[in-house]
């Protein structure tokens, strides 16, 4: 089970807190540092799931796998063909 973020989740209010800390202590930011926490720290727990990194070349959009196509590809990989069949 996916954990979701929430607004009482101690990892993002100690990250937030520490991004402000990091940059002065500025007033009237806390949202931001609040999505960058909350960025941040999605990105560590997908990395250490070992799904896709966010902005790397394998994340690609994420399409639902479609039934008709998945049975395709398993009969043609079956057979030891291509799943995409030929033209000639």
């Amino acid at each position: 089970m996916e954990h979701i973020l929430g607004p009482n989740d101690p990892r993002v209010r100690e990250r937030a807190y520490r991004i402000w800390e990091e940059e002065g202590r500025p007033d009237h930011r806390h949202l931001d540092h609040w999505a960058q926490a909350t960025c941040e720290i999605e990105e560590e727990d997908r990395r250490n799931a070992g799904g896709p990194h966010v902005n790397s070349p394998e994340a690609g959009l994420a399409v639902p796998d479609d039934a008709a196509a998945r049975n395709q590809r398993e009969a043609a990989a079956h057979l030891g063909q291509s799943a995409v069949p030929s033209d000639g």
